[in-house]
């Protein structure tokens, strides 16, 4: 019996043995940096491209330089100083990730090169990761290096009140933890008297909790937390950003892949921050993996909505037109075509480029990407600039060898911010079966004044959830569904013609978006013979679309509405989507014979629909300044 007590004692001591150690073995530390993660992600990418950071413009380098000492050892920044005569500049500390284990500031560097020649002070750094030194180690230096930043203004030209930290993956985790924490005496020092604050947080795919029942981190999140969640809970829930939101959070950026596992936390972040009326932004690239931040397309991509986000918090904007181009075809412009035109623009330049383009037909496909920011497209009055193209869905293109979809048929696609376009013609001639759009906008802040948009199906395509455009004064007509997309869109003043008995609008208007299109004072004609038409079917389930005293001609339906029988997707919409009407006018008003499910508004509810109301924003976007400086 001895025996075997003693053998099954020397099996379990054994076992014990094994466990312990394949517990105390270390984390694999994997390179982590520009080259590595491109070599990962072209397998599944193969479209992607290295970065190739700038290698000359408007700025300098100070490398090296030491902003703390700690344990016997230099922690190292590296300043990216704009070289423009000014006083002082707005300033971004920069922070890698690589899982709190590895990576390095070389993986910040292009970043910082950009920022610095778009006038920012741009700092990376180093700090202490988990193999050398656990939570807080990492955030206390960062928290130094801003201190740093304070005390070097004067050097380095930075001003003091504005400031922002911008970090990536674990490093998105910090910079956010560092943002929401400002001067906070968790991490103070008693020798530490100048302030660790930050007024604007830039989270890239970080997130925002390690307890949020979203959250799926691990071994290397307990590495560097000294302790599993059950081990350590304290530490898991005091180095969670989320525990300290409040009214006084800088505004916050996220930018994120869609890989869900790197937002556990964010969108209770933002509920916070939208109760507390605090300014946000969140931007998801679609078919996006993690890291996308460190390889083309997706770093200009970050490169733009970050400088969009700094420039509208640090009030760099400038609303003033610095440039002036005009377009020829007979040669005496600076420019023959269009797209040449907005080409040779500045990417992310400081204020609006005024293009003037002359009379003729244009026959371009016209892309405005989104890093081509503050576009105005100005024709010549009286129809005389026509953009025309006529690609539609199924159409082989030639350079590609591919067909074309809805969203690549565009005649002019226009994805930089704060666009205007003014007295052109923007047509797809392609009207028969299929889809072909004339107008596909994808961008914040945009305005179409005294334009003409000719096509069949799908002529405007209005694109992205948080998008704002104003149509003023327009002329839209296709024959089905051709108003669609997810934007908030305003039209004006505008006619929108029928060429077709079916569907005028077809919104796709996201679940939690407050507004999805509004016609105000506009007049609903038809060509000859057309007698059947909808003011709208929803596209998706919460489509939203209202008409405020607006003339309907005698070929809507006494309905008005279409609920999109036959969606099997998504049934039973009359229950979610918000059609409405007030004081409609003309043979084609009929409130009394419209669907159950539609609603007629009260005066009180039709002054939520004002302009300024449905386009203002957070930002609190004036369209018509933005006119007046243009015209």
């Amino acid at each position: 019996m001895r025996t075997h007590y003693g053998l099954i004692f020397f099996i379990l001591m054994v076992c014990t043995a094994l466990k312990l150690s394949a517990q105390e073995k270390p984390i694999e530390v994997k390179p982590y940096n520009l080259e590595t993660t491109y070599e990962k992600l072209k397998k599944d990418y193969p479209f992607i491209k290295p970065i190739e950071p700038l290698k000359t413009g408007d700025f300098k380098v100070i490398e090296d330089l030491a902003y703390k000492h700690v344990n016997g050892r230099e922690l190292q920044a590296d300043v990216y100083m704009p070289t423009a005569k000014a006083e002082k500049y707005p300033a971004v500390l920069l922070v890698h990730g690589g899982g709190w284990i590895s990576g390095s500031k070389a993986n910040v560097r292009p970043l910082a090169l950009e920022l610095a020649n778009h006038g920012y002070v741009a700092v990376t750094v180093e700090y202490r990761l988990s193999t050398e030194a656990v939570y807080p180690a990492a955030v206390k230096d960062l928290k130094a290096a801003i201190r740093w930043m304070r005390d070097q203004a004067e050097a380095f030209k930075i001003d003091k009140n504005r400031i922002a930290i911008l970090g990536n993956s674990a490093g998105a985790q910090l910079a956010t933890l560092v943002g929401v924490t400002g001067d906070s005496e968790l991490y103070k020092d008693s020798q530490d008297t100048t302030s660790d604050a930050v007024q604007a947080i830039i989270n890239v795919d970080g997130i925002v909790s390690f307890t949020h029942p979203e959250s799926e981190e691990g071994e290397v999140a307990a590495q560097w937390l000294d302790g599993s969640r059950t081990e350590n809970l304290k530490n898991w829930e005091e180095a969670s950003p989320l525990t300290y939101v409040k009214a006084k959070t800088p505004p916050t950026l996220f930018i994120n892949s869609t890989q869900p596992r790197f937002h556990a936390g964010r969108n209770d972040m933002l509920q916070i921050l939208n109760q507390e009326d605090i300014y946000n932004e969140v931007h998801t690239l679609p078919g996006t993996p993690h890291s996308f931040w460190l390889v083309q397309p997706w770093f200009d991509k970050t490169l733009q909505y970050s400088l969009s986000f700094l420039d509208r918090i640090f009030n760099k904007e400038s609303s003033e037109i610095y440039k002036t181009l005009t377009v020829a075809q007979d040669g005496s412009g600076d420019h023959k075509s269009i797209q040449e035109a907005i080409s040779n623009t500045r990417d992310l330049g400081p204020g609006f480029v005024k293009i003037l383009i002359k009379e003729g037909v244009y026959n371009e496909k016209i892309e405005i990407p989104a890093w081509k920011r503050k576009i105005a497209l100005v024709g010549m009055p009286g129809d005389k600039v026509v953009l025309v193209n006529s690609d539609y869905s199924g159409k082989l293109d030639s350079l590609s060898n591919t067909e074309h979809n809805t969203f690549t048929s565009y005649t002019l696609k226009v994805e930089g911010q704060d666009f205007y376009a003014e007295n052109l013609i923007i047509q797809n001639t392609w009207c028969e079966k299929g889809q072909a759009v004339a107008l596909h906008v994808a961008a914040d802040r945009a305005i179409f004044k005294n334009c003409k948009i000719l096509g069949c199906q799908d002529t405007v395509y209005t694109a992205g959830e948080g998008n704002r455009m104003l149509f003023d004064s327009c002329y839209i007509e296709g024959t089905t569904d051709f108003i669609f997309g997810q934007a908030t869109a305003f039209f004006d003043a505008c006619e929108i013609h029928s060429l077709s008995n079916s569907y005028v609008t077809a919104a796709s208007t996201p679940k939690f978006q407050e507004y999805g299109y509004v016609f105000n004072q506009c007049t609903l004609t038809a060509a000859q013979g057309v007698d059947q038409v909808y003011l709208g079917r929803p596209w998706r389930p919460y489509a939203k679309t209202v008409f405020i005293e607006s003339k309907l001609g005698d070929h809507i339906v006494p309905e008005g509405w279409n609920v999109w029988d036959g969606d099997a997707m998504f049934p039973h919409k009359e229950r979610t989507v918000f059609y409405a009407e007030f004081q409609s006018t003309g043979a084609g008003a009929n409130p009394d014979a419209r669907v159950w499910w539609s609603h007629q508004l009260y005066e009180e509810e039709a002054l939520q629909y004002a302009k300024e109301k449905v386009l203002g924003g957070k930002d609190h976007w004036d369209p018509d300044k933005q006119i007046s400086i243009l015209k």
